[in-house]
Order: C-alpha cells, then structure tokens, then sequence
C-alpha cells in the first residue's frame, strides 16, 4: 500500500510541475492558509503528500501518514505524536476528507493545539455544480447521506475518501461540530473556486481550456459576489480557533 501511495505522490508531482493554471489555483489558496496562521508556532501541515506546501510556506513541517523523502515527519493525523498544547496550526489540505474518524482528529486537535492555536483547512466544496462532477467524474467518492462522525477503517488505503465530508462537518453541521467539541471557534468559512478548478485539469489531465482563456475564466470569477460560491464552488475554505 505504501509503494502505490508514494507513486501516487510521485504522479502528483509530475502533474504539478506540467499545469501553469493548477499551481496558480494552489498559490492561492495556500496564500489563504499562510494568512490564517496564528503567530506563533509551530505549524504542522498533516497529510502533506507531494509536498506542494514547501513551495508557499517553508517553515512550516510537512508530514504525512506515509513517509516520502520531502516529508520532515510520519505523523498519523488521528494520534498526534505532540505533546499537550504544544501546536500552533494544524493544517489539512485536501486531508479531511480522507479521515475515517475525524472525531479522532478533532480530539487529537483540542489536546496539541495551545490556546489561539488553529486548525486551517481547505478541502473540497459539494454545491450544485459541483456535485456532479465530485460524484461522477472524480476518482475519489462522495456519499451525501452518511454520519460524518461515524468510524470506518483505519486500515483502509490512505488514498480512499469521501469528498462530502468537509461540507457536512464545516459548511452543513458547523453547530454540530462545534458543540461536540466546544473548545473550537469556527473563526472563517469560505466557499471558493467556480469552473475555473475542474477546467485546470486537476491531477489527472491537462487544463481543459488554453491558458489565455482560462484566465479570462478565473478573472471572471474574481468579479463574482461572494455568495454565487454557494451554488457554484468547488472549494471549502475554514479555520477553527482553540479557545
């Protein structure tokens, strides 16, 4: 399992390095994390796969359930091998929804994080554009009607998924969330990223427009009203505080 999930990194890598619009898209929002960081330290970015991270925020440790070379740490995201109140940020970039429990996550958070500490996420967004992309033409899954806190395999391939999982514990069941774990402050909720994300091409193909046009379509997004997110984002922008 470990071998195919590092050639999947490896594969990640290759795609990043040939797709101008996919990097620009991931500049920004990894400029979004690097604003919600508290000011102190340290900050520790779980789930850091191909390592994109180090490009954008240097400082910042990148770990990973399985090992890769540009990794600083192996680090399972449900049993934190920090000590109490010793973390600034946890970071989770496309991670959430990977997590088979994230009750376990949460509660790993409330221990390590100091007070002031965050957790800054940026995960996928199920609106009604989105949705059919996510549940027809992406590889990984997406299953609206399940519990978000129920417990599932913590031997299951790190790749296996359910895109769902942020929208239903951030942007569905903040109130949920917040009042299992009362601890936590949901500080900023954004929902970003129309059309202009699936026509990058992803991790899985070329942008789907000429990049002269593609950034005709993300300047035309730029000018939207926050709120048309709700109906047409692919992206979920959140930071949770520790109190």
């Amino acid at each position: 399992m470990d071998d195919a999930t590092l050639a999947r990194f490896e594969a990640h890598r290759r795609a990043w390095a040939d797709n101008d619009a996919l990097r620009l898209l991931y500049g920004r929002w990894y400029g979004r994390v690097r604003q919600a960081l508290p000011a102190e330290g340290p900050f520790v970015e779980l789930g850091s796969g191909p390592g994109f991270a180090r490009a954008f925020i240097p400082e910042m440790m990148l770990t990973d359930r399985v090992a890769a070379p540009w990794h600083d740490r192996q680090v399972d995201a449900q049993a934190l091998p920090f000590e109490a109140g010793s973390v600034g940020a946890l970071v989770l970039f496309d991670v959430l929804h990977h997590l088979p429990a994230p009750a376990r996550f949460f509660s790993e958070a409330a221990r390590v994080l100091r007070p002031g500490g965050r957790i800054v996420t940026c995960e996928p967004y199920v609106s009604p554009l989105s949705y059919p992309v996510y549940r027809f033409l992406h590889e990984e899954g997406l299953a609206m009607k399940v519990d978000p806190w129920a417990e599932g395999s913590s031997t299951r391939d790190p790749f296996e998924s359910n895109q769902a999982l942020p929208t239903l514990l951030l942007a569905g069941g903040a109130r949920a969330l917040t009042a299992r774990f009362p601890m936590f402050r949901l500080l900023e909720m954004e929902r970003l990223a129309g059309p202009s994300y699936p026509a990058s091409g992803g991790f899985s193909r070329r942008p789907l427009l000429p990049m002269p046009l593609w950034r005709a379509l993300l300047a035309v997004e730029d000018r939207l009203p926050a709120a048309s997110f709700r109906l047409i984002g692919f992206r979920l922008f959140a930071v949770l505080e520790r109190q």
